[in-house]
């Protein structure tokens, strides 16, 4: 029987007292599977795709499909585009991280920074300093410009309700995702949360570096590869493994919905639960696909970054929309 897509073991060592704190969290029963049986066989089926996709998307590392897509010469990407002529492009995703830009730095640039602030949160939570941890947590909301007091009410709100557990709320919420077997229930809206912003946080929470930030432009290329991938397959929605169902971000250019397949909505009922189940799903593939294709799970990331600005302007015309 193929094997589902597991995260590596955890090396063996002793619990800190957060990790003795939060085990009886961990043992509650699953609510989000990584496969979904539809019937009998249906979860070895769906072990053979899962494994078949992650295959195609490390061919697609060094692959030679072209994405392209125009950069606004207005806005806040304005300066994007300039650098850039008005239209990026890429042939494969290896080419989209050499040609990686958010905020004018490289991706080397970019990680050298984030790498910092991992380290910087993982050992405030470590000494369970609930200060320093609010105060990290602070600044990379603002590095990673999503700390806009209005458009980011809800998080900063959960923040400022939590401060005097802010390490303990953080490590549960990295422990729970990583933790296939663990219910998302937790992940509630009011216990923990879960949305873009929050998925940059917890996963430079993670010690192991094995937690995607799913927003809407990685969302939007992992629906992008997995309509071609059903393409090429001739796979049909109600034959697709459900974790190979991403859900999305529905601004028109973020969404990779084609005639053939259609993605669920990040948004909606259960929304900080479904969040946290994309990045377990997400974050299980992308370090799968790593392996195979020799490459980090943040490079990984950041090409997929990079292909989802627009996976709707795109040469193969897939019907997308």
């Amino acid at each position: 029987m193929a094997e589902p897509i597991r995260f590596a073991a955890r090396a063996g060592r002793e619990m800190t007292s957060l990790e003795v704190s939060s085990a009886v969290t961990s043992q509650a029963p699953s609510s989000f599977s990584t496969v979904a049986p539809r019937g009998t066989g249906r979860i070895d089926e769906n072990h053979e795709q899962i494994r078949e996709f992650s295959s195609f998307l490390a061919r697609e590392w060094r692959g030679s499909r072209h994405h392209s897509y125009t950069v606004p010469s207005r806005g806040k990407s304005s300066a994007w585009s300039r650098m850039i002529g008005g239209k990026w492009s890429a042939v494969g995703l290896a080419d989209a991280v050499s040609k990686y830009s958010w905020s004018g730095k490289s991706f080397s640039e970019h990680k050298a920074e984030s790498d910092q602030f991992a380290a910087d949160l993982q050992s405030a939570i470590q000494r369970d300093s609930n200060n320093d941890v609010y105060e990290i947590l602070r600044a990379i909301m603002h590095w990673g410009g999503v700390d806009n007091k209005y458009r980011q009410k809800g998080t900063l709100d959960w923040i400022e309700r939590n401060a005097d557990e802010i390490s303990f709320k953080l490590f549960n919420a990295v422990d729970l995702i990583k933790d296939e077997q663990a219910s998302l229930n937790p992940f509630d809206g009011v216990n923990l949360i879960m949305n873009a912003t929050m998925t940059k946080l917890v996963s430079l929470a993670d010690p192991e570096q094995m937690l995607v930030i799913y927003d809407g432009r990685v969302a939007g290329a992992l629906g992008f590869f997995v309509a071609r991938f059903t393409e090429e397959r001739q796979i049909h929605q109600y034959d697709l493994a459900e974790q190979l169902l991403f859900a999305v971000d529905q601004e028109a250019k973020r969404s990779p919905n084609t005639k053939r397949i259609h993605f669920p909505a990040l948004f909606g009922n259960a929304r900080d639960r479904c969040h946290a189940s994309m990045v377990r799903s997400a974050s299980q593939l992308v370090w799968q696909v790593a392996k195979e294709c020799q490459a980090s799970p943040r490079e990984i990331e950041a090409a997929l970054f990079m292909w989802g600005y627009n996976v709707a302007e795109d040469p193969e015309d897939l019907s997308c929309g």
